[in-house]
């Protein structure tokens, strides 16, 4: 009895100490995107980017400029926390802006409410641009964020191996 006791506190000890283990993996796993929000050279262009390309009808996420452009009912969403950015993974989010298609339904973006911005910025110029977006959100939105990506982590993947090999052409 007293030998399988021993094993069985044994056997808990190392399934504890399993979990203990991977709870410590997956705490601290990459978000598995491709924004580099965390990169403070990278964040900085992206805000300049951003003010210059996009303010105008978004705002600027920290609430210093107001959209000026289309306040329309069919007003842009902000970037800020209130908005809803956050629920579309990386990939999703690049093919928007650069393509003009939102790729849950694949349909177009009517380009007068949303321009297409391949060939006015580059891949790396739009991923700044999202991550200086990333950066601004509150730690709770941020990893809700990141959530969303891990459930895309393949397509997000897909994207950021195009990026990275300077191809970028990819839809």
């Amino acid at each position: 009895m007293l030998v399988r006791a021993a094993y069985t506190i044994a056997f808990l000890c190392l399934v504890g100490a399993a979990g203990w283990g991977l709870h410590g993996v997956l705490t601290t796993q990459d978000d598995d995107g491709f924004l580099q929000w965390r990169d403070p050279a990278v964040t900085a262009a992206g805000r300049v980017l951003y003010a210059s390309h996009c303010a105008s009808c978004h705002g600027m996420p920290d609430g210093s400029v107001k959209p000026t452009v289309n306040t329309s009912a069919k007003a842009p969403p902000l970037h800020d926390a209130s908005g809803h950015t956050w629920e579309h993974p990386d990939f999703a989010l690049f093919q928007l802006v650069r393509d003009g298609v939102a790729v849950a339904n694949c349909v177009p973006l009517d380009p007068e409410l949303m321009p297409k911005f391949k060939g006015i910025v580059s891949d790396a110029e739009l991923v700044a641009i999202l991550s200086y977006i990333k950066s601004t959100w509150p730690r709770a939105v941020r990893q809700n964020h990141d959530r969303v990506n891990m459930m895309y982590g393949p397509y997000n993947r897909a994207v950021r191996k195009l990026i990275d090999t300077g191809s970028g052409e990819h839809g």
